[in-house]
């Protein structure tokens, strides 16, 4: 009778032991990328050409890199972007210069690759998301552009495309 019990209790203990093992594995492997990355972070937040408030973010992203929530709040943050509308996202005034604007955007997405590789089950939840929300995006915009188009005006650019004279 308690056979079947400490079975499962060791087969728990077995499982986060391993979990264990592959997450302390994980992050010394990416240990080094994300030490880059947070400096990376830090200097571009001193540099004068960015807003005060793209500063800001960065140095927070930077600041979460070692925290062990930061990972699951990743995957909440991309679940909730991957179903919001394309057009509801606030844009930020990152630079006047287009050259530094891209920088901070290839920042951001090294910063946000850093953070969700602290944890491997977030890490392995996050590739689905990912996936399936550039393909949701894709499938979205190319109706859109389809739809727009054909002179639909409930979608942006509705009803200036080609089948419609401006």
């Amino acid at each position: 009778m308690t056979e079947p019990v400490l079975i499962k209790i060791a087969t728990v203990i077995g499982v986060i032991f391993a979990y264990g093992l592959i997450r302390w594995r994980l992050m010394t492997a990416t240990h080094e990328f994300r030490v880059h990355t947070g400096c990376a972070a830090d200097r571009m937040a001193e540099d004068p050409r960015l807003s005060p408030d793209m500063q800001a973010r960065l140095t927070r992203l930077a600041d979460m890199a070692y925290k062990s929530f930061t990972p699951w709040l990743v995957l909440l943050a991309l679940i909730v972007a991957m179903f919001l509308p394309l057009r509801s996202r606030r844009s930020v005034e990152v630079s006047d210069s287009a050259e530094v604007a891209g920088e901070v955007a290839s920042l951001k997405l090294k910063l946000v690759i850093a953070l969700i590789t602290t944890s491997p089950l977030a890490c392995a939840l996050a590739l689905p998301v990912l996936a399936l929300g550039l393909l949701l995006r894709g499938s979205v915009e190319a109706l859109a552009g389809y739809m727009a188009t054909a002179g639909d005006r409930f979608f942006p650019g509705g009803g200036t495309g080609y089948s419609r004279p401006a």
